[in-house]
């Protein structure tokens, strides 16, 4: 008998005192016919919580493997296995410049003759190196002095445009490089410049 055996949950009707659950009715089928029916859909239910169980282990796999993976990484990283060879060439790190900053304000009389104006400034300076560093330390004074000297030789015609500025970082560059015999300024920086 080959025919399509349709299952139907309904609600089982009262008949004669007796209550009933669920009643599966068929179209037209054999009681023998009905308890293959069940296990066929007891196989498709198998079937879709295999599958659902295969998906969550998949998942499941997929992670561990990736964490392994990762900690693998990590560790033959640290290790140096994983190194660069040798023969790549290495970025060479271009030294960073000291910065020393002149304490205090740099306060001069412009050397305008029609009128009385002066300039407050704050200068510091890129040096090439600590020693460097610590000649200036110990030559401030004298360096303050001839900074002192090139700024009040300067009028505010001179120092008004961009260009007179860079003009007078050169000299007060070239005049401390003058000084210097450890190492030497690279730049020259206004952090303030005021003139009134």
């Amino acid at each position: 008998m080959d025919s399509t055996v349709l299952l139907f949950p309904t609600q089982a009707k009262r008949t004669g005192g007796r209550t009933g659950g669920l009643r599966w009715l068929s179209s037209g089928k054999s009681k023998e016919e009905e308890p293959m029916a069940k296990k066929a859909e007891e196989v498709a239910g198998e079937e879709k919580k295999e599958k659902k169980g295969f998906s969550l282990k998949g998942i499941l796999f997929i992670l561990i493997l990736a964490m392994v993976g990762f900690m693998g990484y990590n560790f033959l990283k640290q290790s140096g296995f994983l190194a660069p060879k040798e023969d790549t060439p290495r970025k060479v790190r271009a030294k960073e410049p000291i910065i020393y900053t002149f304490e205090g304000n740099f306060l001069v009389n412009l050397a305008d003759k029609d009128n009385l104006r002066y300039l407050k400034a704050v200068i510091s300076v890129a040096l090439s190196n600590q020693k460097a560093e610590d000649e200036l330390r110990k030559k401030s004074a004298e360096i303050r002095d001839a900074i002192i000297m090139i700024l009040s030789a300067q009028t505010s015609e001179d120092l008004a445009t961009p260009e007179g500025k860079e003009r007078l970082k050169r000299l007060i560059a070239e005049r401390i490089n003058g000084m210097l015999t450890q190492g030497e300024v690279e730049s020259v920086y206004f952090l303030d410049f005021v003139m009134q």
